[in-house]
């Protein structure tokens, strides 16, 4: 999983926008197995959303909307949906995840 905090007025590729909703989607699941702790992932989108342009807005949300119907990650170096399913070494990565997103935003 690639992490992108986008600069002010940088806008992410569509691609990689909606992976990282998807992303958000998967921990989304992970706290509802309480597999991670609760809550992050909507803490996280909050203090992101500042640096995030409204097409990234938009596109996050497609990918989080898809990715959690679906039960699927957008895996943007492939191009590809791939199934996810929360389980202890899933949701660990998904940690590491969130936890780089948190260092980059200085939290």
């Amino acid at each position: 999983m690639i992490v992108v905090i986008p600069t002010p007025g940088w806008a992410m590729s569509r691609s990689v926008a909606v992976s990282a909703g998807s992303f958000f989607a998967a921990a989304a699941r992970c706290e509802e197995q309480s597999l991670i702790t609760s809550g992050q992932t909507d803490d996280l989108l909050r203090a992101l959303a500042p640096y995030l342009s409204k097409s990234d807005k938009a596109n996050m949300e497609a990918g989080r909307t898809q990715g959690g119907k679906d039960s699927q990650v957008f895996v943007e170096s492939e191009k590809k949906w791939v199934s996810f399913t929360p389980d202890v070494a899933s949701c660990y990565r998904v940690q590491g995840v969130l936890d780089d997103y948190r260092m980059q935003l200085g939290e």
